[in-house]
Order: C-alpha cells, then structure tokens, then sequence
C-alpha cells in the first residue's frame, strides 16, 4: 500500500532496513538508522477533519506515518495531485521552543505567530517542543495559500 514520507509516495509493504549485528540500531549498508519511536506519539491524522481538508483538495485519500517524528499524515487527491502533509517531529526537536536555525526545506521568510515559510507550501512551526510543518499543494498561491496555512497552523496547535 503506498504511503507518503518525505515528498516521495513508498510501498508500505516493503520490508524495512534490517539491524546490523555489528552495530544495533543501525540499518544495513544503504538503509537508514532506525530510530527509537517517540515516547509521545501523535495521531497526525486526527489533527485535521475530513471537511476541512475536504475543502482545500476535495475527495482524498489519507496516508498515516506513526514512525515519522512523532507522527505525520497526508491527505491526497490523487486526480489532482493536491495534498496537505502535517508532520510532527519528535519531542525536543524544537529545543528552547525554538525551529532549528536552518530548514531542511531552503530559505525560509518569516510568518505570523513564530511560524516561517518555506519554499513549496511549506509552513514551519513549534508546538510543545516539537518542530513541526505543514505542506499545502493546491491551486492556492501567493497570500492566500499563506494565509491557509496559518489557518490549519491554529488547527493542528489547538489539537496537539
């Protein structure tokens, strides 16, 4: 069953890296470590209502990742290749309530409410101590996909 991780959709079926015996916890050759889960994992899905994402891509299917952060989900049209990701990273990875000082998404411009926007719909943001981010791909642009995605930014702070 695909999944979405990252910007890329994977097989969810696919057998995961496998330990070394050498060096537990790290993944074979070409694989990525395998982390510990977080000890306060979200439903990521459960952060947004069917209606509300309805409203931004219309029908959708919803993808689920509990093994991302502490959680993440995306909600894809697949007619229309519209999406909204929320990934919630792990506990502390916001420290000091603060994003890290570099995104992993390129230059970022600042926003309302300590959020900062990165290139590709991204919205940045920290709650409880988690970095955090959501991606909103649909015929928005401009000011009006930035002002939805602080929009669902409330959303997902107020259901953390």
């Amino acid at each position: 069953m695909p999944g979405h991780r990252g910007g890329l959709w994977h097989d969810a079926a696919a057998p995961g890296p496998q330990s070394s015996p050498e060096l537990p916890g790290i993944a074979q050759s070409g694989a990525l470590p395998q982390l510990p889960k977080d000890p306060a994992p979200v439903d990521a899905c459960g952060l947004l209502t069917t209606a509300e994402v309805t409203e931004l891509i219309s029908d959708h299917e919803v993808r689920g990742d509990p093994n991302l952060g502490a959680g993440s989900c995306t909600w894809r049209n697949g007619a229309t290749y519209s999406s909204v990701s929320v990934s919630i990273g792990r506990s502390g990875s916001a420290a000091a309530g603060q994003l890290p000082a570099e995104s992993v998404y390129g230059p970022t411009e600042p926003g309302p409410d300590g959020i900062r926007f990165a290139p590709g719909g991204v919205a940045e943001f920290v709650v409880d101590g988690h970095a955090c981010d959501i991606q909103l791909v649909s015929n928005l642009a401009g000011e009006a996909e930035r002002s939805t995605a602080v929009r669902l930014v409330g959303l997902v702070r107020g259901r953390v």
